[in-house]
């Protein structure tokens, strides 16, 4: 059996260290209503910049375009695995779920609940293309990933920058600007949904807290994954020296995909674990 995997631009690995693995865009939408793409065409430099002076906001593939994109891959696989941003971040699992039930789709489209984004997502398409080279078919795999993978992993975000969650309403600007003043650094929990997890002072130690609170979670893990949106280098360099002094090892170190960095803004960290 020859199966595909579609996955969405919240992946931010590199596809070509995947063999069968193609991608569909989500949306992003400027303050003047138009929207782009979030595909090749939209550069990292001029994805920032609107970033920088806009509130940006992201939107599910459109419909007729995943569609397209089943045709498509239907005509040389037996199989699809559609393996989309968590549930818990987006409407666009559910909405593939409902579009996979019609007729020509039956047995051949299989919508996996990731509960992933970033390197998580990264994590389980390794771990779909190994069960896929071991023989499994569609629904096999689709059984592991929603019965144990996606629920294997620990995490945590750290934004930096505040501006962006203090524009897009995340946090208010009151708050925001005490924060500053104090350097105060939240630090959000990543199930597969965001929520807070602690705060504390300055950007430092909160990296160090979430690395402990790694280590707890995950006591059999030696390696972190890492994602980053736009930093300065010697920022990314610190978090890399932290995680390294607390004896764990840095696993995949990816750049942040537009569609998080648009809700989180620029500096920010996720450092993930897993489980087993």
């Amino acid at each position: 059996m020859k199966i595909a995997i579609l996955t969405d631009s919240s992946f931010d690995g590199n596809m070509n260290e995947f063999k069968d693995l193609f991608k569909v865009p989500l949306m992003i939408t400027r303050d003047n209503g138009q929207q782009i793409k979030d595909d090749e065409n939209l550069s990292y430099d001029d994805f920032y910049k609107m970033l920088e002076v806009e509130k940006l906001k992201t939107s599910q593939t459109i419909p007729e375009e995943m569609l397209n994109k089943w045709d498509a891959l239907l005509k040389d696989y037996d199989q699809v695995i559609v393996a989309l941003l968590s549930k818990g971040l987006s409407g666009q699992y559910n909405t593939a779920v409902m579009l996979a039930n019609d007729e020509p789709y039956k047995g051949k489209i299989i919508v996996i609940d990731t509960n992933g984004v970033s390197v998580v997502l990264s994590r389980i398409i390794e771990k779909i293309t190994e069960m896929i080279n071991d023989g499994k078919d569609g629904y096999e795999i689709k059984e592991v990933i929603e019965s144990k993978t996606n629920k294997d992993f620990r995490g945590f975000i750290i934004p930096k920058n505040l501006e962006v969650l203090k524009r897009g309403g995340r946090i208010k600007p009151a708050a925001a600007a005490l924060a500053k003043l104090l350097k105060i650094t939240p630090i959000l929990r990543y199930d597969g949904e965001i929520d807070k997890f602690d705060t504390t002072r300055t950007f430092k130690k909160a990296i160090k807290e979430s690395i402990e609170q790694i280590k707890k979670e995950c006591p059999e893990a030696d390696t972190i994954d890492i994602s980053y949106s736009k930093s300065e280098q010697s920022l990314m360099d610190q978090v890399k020296e932290l995680v390294l002094e607390s004896g764990m090892k840095i696993g995949k170190f990816d750049q942040l995909s537009n569609v998080i960095a648009t809700h989180t803004g620029t500096e920010t960290f996720a450092l993930m674990c897993w489980l087993s």
